[in-house]
């Protein structure tokens, strides 16, 4: 073979290495951003958009149940505001390990944002009532220590069923947002929706309530 055969195959195969090695990482950083895309940087759950997507997704299906369970933790703001961001995100990753490894029925768990996740369980109230117990029950039990101070990461739960009369994620949940806030009212635990419960948290806390954007 001639030296300029033999030049031409090394440069050829020197590109197409180089091309096998661009694909590769142009593959690898398609799967980072998708994953980033749809999930927590700080607790590593799904994320808003995936919870939405999700939630969408389940609700097509006129006949199957799905319920939405909105937990926020109780004095959030307290321990950031008195022990800094650290301290915050301490507790934020806690609450995060401790949902993911109760391995709920039928449910996906994920963060909204700020001190807020969701339960979305794929079945009926039992299912669905059951997985928020264990959830606050679990967080009840949990605790952060950062050097001499201890924290813990009580929580408020409230949870709605979509009665698929035209309810939208939307709908489902500000009906969770609504119960949720009834049990922060009463001093924690699972509160579930109901017809009035809107009503009665509007008048009660009207300054505390989130304006959700969708």
């Amino acid at each position: 073979m001639s030296t300029a055969s033999t030049l031409l195959l090394a440069t050829t195969t020197a590109s197409c290495i180089a091309l096998l090695a661009r694909n590769r990482k142009l593959r690898t950083d398609l799967v980072t951003a998708r994953y980033e895309a749809h999930h927590d940087a700080l607790t590593g759950l799904p994320n808003r958009r995936a919870l939405l997507l999700h939630l969408d997704y389940l609700l097509a299906d006129r006949t199957r149940p799905v319920a939405v369970a909105l937990l926020d933790l109780n004095r959030f703001k307290e321990i950031n505001d008195e022990h800094g961001h650290t301290a915050g995100d301490l507790v934020l990753c806690r609450v995060a390990d401790t949902l993911t490894a109760l391995n709920l029925s039928r449910a996906m768990v994920g963060r909204m944002g700020g001190d807020e996740f969701m339960i979305i369980t794929d079945d009926g109230m039992y299912t669905a009532r059951n997985n928020a117990e264990a959830a606050t029950r679990a967080l009840d039990a949990a605790t952060v220590t950062l050097g001499a101070t201890q924290f813990g990461c009580y929580a408020s739960l409230g949870l709605a069923l979509a009665d698929h009369n035209d309810v939208t994620a939307v709908d489902l949940i500000r009906r969770a947002d609504a119960a949720m806030y009834a049990a922060k009212r009463r001093g924690g635990g699972v509160k579930e929706w109901h017809q009035n419960i809107g009503a009665t948290v509007t008048a009660t806390l009207p300054m505390q309530r989130r304006r959700y954007r969708f």
